[in-house]
């Protein structure tokens, strides 16, 4: 599957990103299109199969926020899925200390082999867990200074989630599409509940896509109170 032109969509992409990709990345790019086509025949991982639209729609996408963040030190990515921006932000900045939770065990066992696959082995963790069960773990609560969550969930139901494993410094980056100020009009009761704020709405321009793009930035303006997230399920059947 690795060829020229798909090297040269992938480098011209991430150009426009003002990311020079150096030739490890970009291997790394093309065994993680393989890797995943070829395990999305067994497993039900994307829908999205074909290499220049999984580098359109995971890849660039995942990585567009580059432009506007320094994406640095620990960063956990909630409801990774099939590593969608935690693996990307990875591959782009070696250093991080990364930390992916997904409640899907056969994504889970992919993302292991992942990590095989692309050789990424240090400052990485997968863990099978739902967000509500590890955010009351201490080792993780309000821990990260990037907390990060791609299509998993209305924003009131997803800040629950994400925020209490922000640190008092850090910053919780949300993907949304452009219906977004619906969902943050939604969000008023759970924000002043979980004490975060809306500090920036960040808009994307990804490469070779059309059609708005954001990431919505929220910072903590008081510790997450103990009860919250509650128990695993509750935030989708009562959102905030």
């Amino acid at each position: 599957m690795k060829n020229k032109e798909l090297d040269e969509f992938i480098k011209t992409g991430f150009k426009r990103l003002n990311i020079n990709l150096s030739n490890k990345q970009l291997s790394q790019l093309n065994k993680y299109i393989e890797f995943l086509i070829d395990e999305n025949k067994k497993y039900n991982l994307t829908s999205i199969t074909e290499p220049k639209e999984i580098v359109k729609l995971h890849f660039l996408d995942s990585a567009g926020i580059f432009l506007k963040k320094n994406i640095k030190g620990k960063v956990i990515d909630i409801g990774t899925g099939a590593g969608f921006p935690g693996f990307i932000f990875k591959i782009l900045n070696p250093e991080l200390d990364l930390t992916l939770v997904e409640s899907n065990l056969k994504k889970v066992n992919f993302l292991k082999l992942l990590q095989i696959e692309l050789d990424l082995y240090k400052k990485i963790a997968v863990f099978h867990k739902r967000a509500e069960d590890l955010a009351h773990d201490d080792n993780y609560r309000h821990q990260y200074d990037f907390v990060t969550s791609r299509a998993v969930a209305p924003l009131n139901i997803l800040l629950e989630y994400t925020v209490p494993f922000c640190n008092k410094e850090g910053k919780i980056l949300l993907y949304k599409g452009p219906s977004y100020q619906k969902e943050l009009d939604n969000s008023n009761k759970a924000m002043d509940i979980l004490n975060v704020k809306l500090i920036n709405i960040y808009e994307l321009d990804i490469p070779f896509l059309e059609g708005g793009r954001f990431v919505l930035e929220f910072n903590r303006t008081d510790i997450t109170g103990h009860k919250y997230p509650r128990k695993a399920g509750i935030p989708k059947k009562r959102p905030l």
